[in-house]
C-alpha cells in the first residue's frame, strides 16, 4: 500500500489515559478502530504479498491478543444490532503498525478512509454518543467476560447527546460502516470482487468481438458517426434506413450472417493469424519436445464464403510440426496421451530440428510466407518483398505457450507488428457465457469437428485455429434472441424442477399425515443392548475387558480385582439384556399380525437373532473377531 493510498493517525489523536471506571466517555478528539476489524487487518485490508508474513509475526497463534488492548464500547442505537461495538484507540493500532515497520521493515498504514470508511472512526461531532471505557483486554480476561460488564443501554444514557435527525443519520452511517468493517468480507470487498469478475468477462467478450472484426463478420465501429435521431431535417422514411446504418456502424444491429456468402465486412487490418502450441515432457516441464505453428492469412479468405463453422476457411490454414532432436527419447504416456509421431498427413509432415536451430526457425514462421508447406510455391504470400503484415498470435491457454517460446530463446513480445494475442479458451467462454475454461477437444466437438491425435503440437496448433474460426462464425449466428431463448429455457427447466420437487414433497406429506386417529399405541424401543454406529459393541468390549484382566500383573491384587469387577459387571448387563429380549420376543410372537405381515415377521426374527447373538457371546469370551451383522433402522409396523 503506497503512502498516497493510506492515512496515518500519528499526532491526530491524543493518548487516552486509563479510565478509573467502566462507562467513562473518551475525549471527543480521540479516534478509534473496531477491535474485530483490527484483528482482520492483514487478511482483509492489507492487500500486499507480505500480508501473510505480517499475520504470522503479529496476529497468528494468539500474538494479537498478547499485545493487550484498551477496550471501549459504544451502543450502536441500531435496531438490527444485538450488542455494542467494541473499539480500541487508534493510537494503539498505530503502535502496532510502528512495531511492524521496525521489525519487518515494511511500510504499513491505515486503510484510506474513502475505501474503508469503517476502519478509522472519530466521534467529535456534537450531539452523538461517544465511546465509553470498558477495560484492558489481556490474557487474564476474555472478551466475553469484558463484554458482560457493559451496562445495558437506556434512554437516559448520553442524555446530553440527544441526537437530532441529521446528527443521528451521520452517526448511524458511521456505525454501519464500522460493523461492515468487522465482517469477514465487507461490502466494498464484495463490490470490488464483483467488479473484477465483470471486468474479466467484459475482456473476454471484447476479445471475441475484435476477433469477429479481424475476420470480417463484424464491422469496426465508427466513433464519430452522428446519431440520425438528432438530425431534424431527416424525413421519417429516410430515418429508418439511417438508423440501421447507424446501429450497424456501432455493431448493435447486425444483419444475419450468411455462411454461404463471403464475409459481409472488411477484414480489419488484413491480419495474419499465427497459432502456436508447444509440448513439454510430462514429468519435467523444462525439456521441450514439440513445437506446432499454424498460420491463416486473411488475404486467402477474400471472396471466399466461410461455410458452416468456418469449415471452408479452415482449408486455408498452413501448418508445420517441429520435433526437437535432443528430446526425441522423451515420450508422454502416463499423464498425457502423447503422440509426437502422429502429425496428421493433411496438415503436413514432421520436421526434426535442434535446440540451437529452434529460435531462427520459429522466427521464420512469423515472416512471409508464414509456415506454408514445404515445396509449396503457389501461396500468394511467398514473395520475400511482401510488406510487413499485422500479426495476431493465437493459442489455447496461450500464456503457457508464450513462456515455452521464451525458454527456447524466442520472445514474441519483441515483434513490432504483433497486434495482440487471442486465446480460444477465453473466446469460447465469451460465446457460451461459461465461467470455467473448456478443453480444445470439447470445443471441437461443439463445432462438430473431430480432433485427431490431440497433444501432438502440430495437430493442436491447426485445430486451435479451426476452433477460432468456428467460435467466431457460430457466435455471430447466435443472436441476442438466441441468447434470451437459452436463458428462458434454463429458467423454465429450473422452475419445472422446483415445481416437481414441491409436488412430490406435498404428496409425501399428504400420504403421511392422514386425517383422524390418535397416533396409535406408543412404540417401544426394540434396540436394547444392540450395538449401533454410535454405541460401542459390548461383546467386543467385554472380550477386551476379559483379555485385559488376563494380562494384568498377578502380583497387583488391586488391579486384578478391578478387572474382575469389570468383567462381572459386563456379564450381569448381558443377562439383563437377554431377559428383556426374551420377554419382548414372547410378546411379539403372541401378536395376531405376526403371521400375516412379512415385514413384521422379519422384524421379530431379528429379535431372535439378537438374542442368539447375546447367548453366543456369553459362551465365547474372546469373540473379538466375530463380524457383526448390519442393523438397519426399525421397520414401521402396522398395528
Amino acid at each position: 500500500m503506497s503512502r498516497d493510498q493510506a492515512v496515518s493517525v500519528e499526532g491526530a489523536s491524543p493518548r487516552i489515559p486509563p479510565s478509573p471506571y467502566i462507562g467513562q466517555e473518551a475525549p471527543s478528539e480521540s479516534k478509534f478502530c473496531p477491535l474485530a476489524a483490527v484483528n482482520k487487518w492483514p487478511y482483509k485490508f492489507f492487500h500486499n504479498p507480505d500480508s501473510e508474513t505480517i499475520a504470522q509475526a503479529f496476529f497468528a497463534a494468539g500474538k494479537f491478543r498478547t499485545r493487550g488492548w484498551t477496550l471501549y464500547y459504544i451502543h450502536t442505537l441500531l435496531s438490527n444490532a444485538s450488542k455494542p461495538l467494541i473499539l480500541v484507540p487508534a493510537t494503539e493500532v498505530q503502535d502496532l503498525f510502528d512495531d511492524i515497520k521496525r521489525e519487518l521493515r515494511l511500510l504499513v498504514y491505515f486503510p484510506k478512509e474513502e475505501k474503508e470508511p469503517g476502519f478509522l472512526l472519530s466521534f467529535k461531532e456534537e450531539g452523538i454518543p461517544r465511546p465509553c471505557y470498558l477495560g484492558r483486554l489481556d490474557l487474564d480476561h476474555s472478551l466475553d467476560e469484558m463484554e458482560a460488564q457493559i451496562p445495558p443501554h437506556t434512554d437516559s444514557d448520553n442524555g446530553e447527546h440527544r441526537a437530532d435527525d441529521r446528527s443521528f443519520a451521520a452517526f448511524k452511517k458511521k456505525i454501519e460502516a464500522a460493523i461492515e468493517a468487522t465482517k469477514q468480507k465487507s461490502k466494498n470487498q464484495r463490490d470490488r470482487k464483483k467488479k473484477e469478475r465483470i471486468g474479466i468477462k467484459q475482456a473476454w467478450c471484447e476479445q471475441l468481438k475484435r476477433a469477429q472484426c479481424y475476420l470480417g463478420v463484424r464491422p469496426r465501429s465508427v466513433p464519430d458517426m452522428p446519431n440520425p435521431m438528432e438530425d431534424p431535417s431527416i424525413s421519417p422514411r429516410e430515418l429508418e434506413r439511417a438508423m440501421k446504418r447507424y446501429h450497424s456502424s456501432k455493431g448493435v444491429e447486425l444483419p444475419d450472417l450468411e455462411v454461404s456468402e463471403p464475409a459481409p465486412f472488411a477484414f480489419q487490418d488484413h491480419v495474419v493469424f499465427v497459432c502456436v502450441d508447444v509440448e513439454a515432457y510430462e514429468k519435467d516441464h523444462r525439456p521441450i519436445t514439440e513445437i506446432g505453428i499454424s498460420t491463416l492469412d486473411t488475404h486467402d479468405l477474400l471472396g471466399l464464403p466461410p461455410g458452416e463453422h468456418g469449415k471452408t476457411w479452415t482449408k486455408k490454414i498452413r501448418s508445420r510440426h517441429f520435433r526437437i532432436k535432443e528430446t526425441a527419447h522423451l515420450h508422454n504416456s502416463e499423464y498425457v496421451a502423447g503422440c509426437a509421431d502422429a502429425f496428421e498427413p493433411e496438415f503436413g509432415v514432421s520436421e526434426w530440428i535442434s535446440f540451437k536451430e529452434a529460435p531462427q526457425i520459429i522466427a521464420s514462421c512469423f515472416r512471409p510466407p508464414y509456415s506454408h508447406p514445404l515445396g509449396d510455391t503457389q501461396t500468394p504470400t511467398s514473395g520475400t518483398d511482401t510488406p510487413k503484415r499485422q500479426l495476431i498470435l493465437v493459442g489455447h491457454d496461450i500464456k503457457m505457450d508464450i513462456d515455452y517460446l521464451q525458454k527456447l530463446g524466442y520472445n514474441v513480445a519483441n515483434l513490432s507488428n504483433l497486434i495482440e494475442a487471442l486465446d480460444t479458451a477465453d473466446l469460447y467462454r465469451a460465446w457460451k457465457h461459461h465461467q470455467n475454461p473448456s478443453k480444445l477437444g470439447s470445443i471441437l466437438m461443439e463445432m462438430e469437428m473431430i480432433g485427431w491425435n490431440l497433444h501432438n503440437a502440430g495437430n493442436d496448433a491447426a485445430y486451435t485455429l479451426q476452433a477460432l474460426l468456428g467460435i467466431v462464425i457460430a457466435s455471430r449466428q447466435s443472436s441476442l434472441a438466441t441468447t434470451q431463448s437459452q436463458i428462458a429455457r434454463r429458467t423454465e427447466v429450473l422452475e419445472r424442477e422446483a415445481r416437481d420437487r414441491a409436488k412430490e414433497e406435498a404428496h409425501e406429506w399428504a400420504v403421511a399425515d392422514v386425517e383422524g386417529g390418535d397416533g396409535g399405541p406408543p412404540k417401544p424401543l426394540l434396540r436394547i443392548g444392540w450395538p449401533t454406529s454410535d454405541q460401542p459393541d459390548r461383546r467386543r468390549t467385554n472380550a477386551n475387558a476379559t483379555q485385559s484382566s488376563k494380562t494384568f500383573n498377578g502380583n497387583d491384587r488391586r488391579t486384578g480385582k478391578m478387572a474382575g469387577e469389570m468383567h462381572a459387571q459386563s456379564q450381569t448387563t448381558k443377562k439383563i439384556e437377554a431377559k428383556q429380549l426374551q420377554s419382548r420376543e414372547a410378546e411379539i410372537k403372541s401378536e395376531p399380525w405376526i403371521a400375516d405381515d412379512e415385514e413384521a415377521g422379519s422384524f421379530a426374527q431379528s429379535i431372535t437373532e439378537k438374542l442368539a447373538f447375546l447367548e453366543e457371546g456369553e459362551e465365547a469370551e474372546g469373540g473379538g473377531g466375530v463380524k457383526l451383522p448390519v442393523v438397519k433402522g426399525e421397520t414401521a409396523v402396522k398395528w
